[in-house]
């Protein structure tokens, strides 16, 4: 016998559906990563370098820094071989980045950082991160992970490296291998631009500025700006041109 279903359960069971679908559409109140529906910001830009796999030579580029309130996310970019590859970290992850450059900071003052130990992965910790990647905006992702390292660039110079290896992507791409290197100066600016303080007073400030005006420019522009930017040089920097406290 054929069921009938009476036209009031129907539209009962529609208008759930339909609630339903426009409440998940909406950012979640209660999320602690959403911070509000504020536009993309840039934290600016650092020049740092970037070293190959079996190199000493660094390689200079410039990383952008930007931050998304509606995810509590700062990412930052970079271009290598033509790709625009960006690297997401979310709360817990820059505490952990930030607690790795403390720890390399306090053993180069130290002087307690070693060849021997530079040559293990992740001396100063790792973080699983989101990459994306593609010669025009996020064309692939992948979860990497990213190790805390540091490298003898000369006798004398241990940077702290940013590195990950190779992962595969759903879509079966390969993820770039990276290693960026950063001074001891370099690091302490990086912990500025990650600073938890200052990225929340960015938000309030932003906050401030909508209640006053009520409207906000987009800032989509910044992410195309930053990708259309060249990509640097590969042409070794000079030690002696490098600023590097003693070690």
């Amino acid at each position: 016998m054929k069921r009938i279903i009476p036209l009031y359960l129907l539209i009962a069971a529609l208008g759930v559906t339909f609630l339903s679908g426009a409440c998940a559409s909406k950012p979640k109140k209660n999320d602690p990563d959403f911070l509000g529906n504020y536009p993309v910001q840039s934290l600016g830009v650092l020049h740092l370098n970037i070293v190959r796999r079996y190199s000493n030579d660094l390689l200079p580029r410039d990383v952008s820094f930007i931050f998304e309130p509606s995810t509590n996310t700062v990412k930052f970019h970079h271009k290598m071989m033509g790709d625009n590859i960006w690297i997401s970290l979310k709360k817990n992850e820059r505490a952990l980045l930030r607690e790795a450059i403390e720890r390399y900071l306090t053993a180069f003052s130290d002087k307690t950082l070693t060849s021997e130990g530079a040559k293990k992965r992740g001396a100063f910790g790792k973080a699983d991160i989101l990459m994306t990647w593609g010669l025009f905006g996020g064309a692939h992702e992948a979860y990497p992970t990213l190790r805390f390292d540091y490298q003898f660039i000369t006798p004398q110079r241990p940077y702290f490296i940013l590195a990950n290896a190779t992962t595969q992507a759903e879509n079966g791409a390969n993820c770039p291998a990276i290693r960026i290197a950063i001074s001891p100066a370099q690091c302490q600016d990086v912990l500025k631009v990650l600073d938890e303080n200052a990225l929340l007073q960015l938000v309030q400030e932003l906050k401030a500025e909508y209640e006053k005006y009520d409207a906000f420019d987009s800032n989509t522009a910044a992410v195309k700006n930053i990708e259309s930017a060249p990509e640097g040089s590969d042409t070794p920097v000079k030690q002696e041109n490098v600023v590097f406290d003693e070690f």
